[in-house]
Parts: C-alpha cells; sequence; structure tokens
C-alpha cells in the first residue's frame, strides 16, 4: 500500500526571485515555481551542479516586487534530471521553511493571499 501525504498547506505557483546562502557561505540564485507557507521548489534553468542535497540547510531570501522574506530552509527532496518528475517540471529541489521571523511570516502569507486573488501590483 502506498501512503498518500496531505500538504500542511496550499501550494501557489509563482515564479519568484530567490537567493540562498548555502552551508559553505556561497550565494546562489534560483527561482521558484510554487511556494507555500510551509515550503518552496526552488529551480535554475541554468545547467550545473549546486552543493545542495537531501538535508542541506539553506538561508533563503524570496523576493516579491520591494518586499523579501528571510528565513532558514531544510532540503527535503532533490529532483534530479532523468528523474520521471523531470520531464515535466525543472530539476531543482524542495525545501521546508524551518525558521522564520512573525514579519516574514506575515509578508510569506500576504505574498500567498495576493497570487491565490490575482492581484498583480
Amino acid at each position: 500500500m502506498t501512503e498518500v501525504r496531505e500538504r500542511a498547506a496550499e501550494r501557489v505557483q509563482v515564479d519568484a526571485f530567490v537567493k540562498v546562502h548555502g552551508e559553505r557561505g556561497q550565494e546562489l540564485v534560483f527561482r521558484t515555481r510554487d511556494l507555500s507557507e510551509h515550503g518552496l521548489f526552488l529551480y535554475t534553468k541554468v545547467a550545473r551542479v549546486y552543493p545542495i542535497k537531501v538535508g542541506s540547510t539553506l538561508q533563503l531570501e524570496l523576493y516579491d516586487f520591494d518586499q523579501h522574506v528571510d528565513c532558514k530552509v531544510v532540503v527535503v527532496r532533490v529532483v534530479e534530471a532523468g528523474s520521471a518528475e523531470s520531464e515535466r517540471f525543472p530539476t531543482g529541489f524542495g525545501v521546508k521553511i524551518i525558521e522564520c521571523s512573525d514579519v516574514s511570516r506575515a509578508t510569506l502569507r500576504a505574498m500567498i493571499a495576493r497570487i491565490k486573488s490575482g492581484e498583480v501590483y
């Protein structure tokens, strides 16, 4: 029997700019295809190998117009080239938010509400 996991929060589709600071201090730039109050999926169209694996802890900055969300995340899933999922979506990785200030959490919630309503600035 296959276990089906329910998501803790609804995901919304969004194409936003994300800066990630890795465990070794490197700064990497990604896009996000979707996000929720609990996590994001990050990808890049530039083919290159990144030092990111399941369990990596990263500091993340998600940008939305003139606001941004700062949080600490952990990599929970990696979509590699050649996998079934990579045939439909870009390769990249899913992250779970593990630390986020109240201000950043409120900004994230507002961003999600705006995306869901279809409002554009």
